[in-house]
């Protein structure tokens, strides 16, 4: 059956990626970088046998090695040179590839976090931010006049003169200046006016007036019938 409709055919490998090319091709690069070396080796002893030999055909058979050592040098050189520049080709555009690859999750990302956004705008206005800010704001001046209302202090005459404030500080700061009186003296400055204390009377002696007193010296009233 095979021979007439033919057997299914197999799905081609994928290509190489740019990355295992690009190794491959420093592989073989380091191998020419062996051989080159080696030749190099080879060039060193020819020419030390060269100056070690005299002018003759066995001088010229030597050059002769030497020179077809040298020309494969050179074309190994010019292999190198040539997968080197293959290998920076590579190198660069799997740079590229990898700076699109970036570019498109950094765009993917942008878009999601764009739409995120979108939606949580849609929760929260500007209005209301700068509303609810205005509000605060009135809130806040109203605890503090209630706040002022709470520590006003009442009871206090506002009718009070100020220059009998300042006459009584003015006396307040004279009164430094004043020697010490006792506790219960009255200060000069709240003295309205000096009275002169009037001689006392003596009493008259209880024996003169022949009647009985007390300890404090008041009359004793006496029985009747005495």
């Amino acid at each position: 059956m095979k021979r007439f409709f033919g057997g299914k055919k197999e799905p081609p490998p994928p290509p190489p990626s740019l990355d295992d090319a690009t190794e491959t091709v420093n592989k073989r690069v380091g191998v020419l970088d062996d051989k080159i070396r080696a030749l190099d080796k080879q060039l060193i002893d020819f020419k030390n046998q060269l100056k070690a030999t005299r002018p003759g055909p066995a001088q010229a058979r030597i050059k002769q090695r030497a020179l077809q050592v040298l020309k494969q040098k050179r074309l190994y050189e010019q292999q190198r040179e040539s997968l080197c520049g293959v290998a920076w080709n590579m190198e660069q555009a799997s740079f590229a590839t990898a700076n699109i690859q970036t570019a498109i999750h950094t765009t993917a990302a942008m878009k999601g976090g764009t739409a995120a956004l979108k939606s949580q705008m849609k929760l929260i206005s500007l209005d209301e931010v700068e509303d609810g800010l205005d509000d605060m704001a009135e809130l806040l001046e109203d605890a503090n006049e209630i706040q002022e209302a709470m520590g006003r202090s009442y009871g206090i005459d506002e009718d009070i003169d100020i220059s009998e404030l300042d006459a009584e500080l003015d006396a307040i700061d004279e009164l430094s200046l004043e020697p010490d009186f006792g506790e219960t003296e009255v200060p000069p400055y709240l003295q309205d006016e000096v009275v002169e204390p009037s001689p006392a009377v003596p009493a008259e002696p209880a024996a003169a007036t022949g009647e009985q007193v007390d300890e404090f010296g008041l009359p004793v009233a006496t029985p009747a019938g005495a």
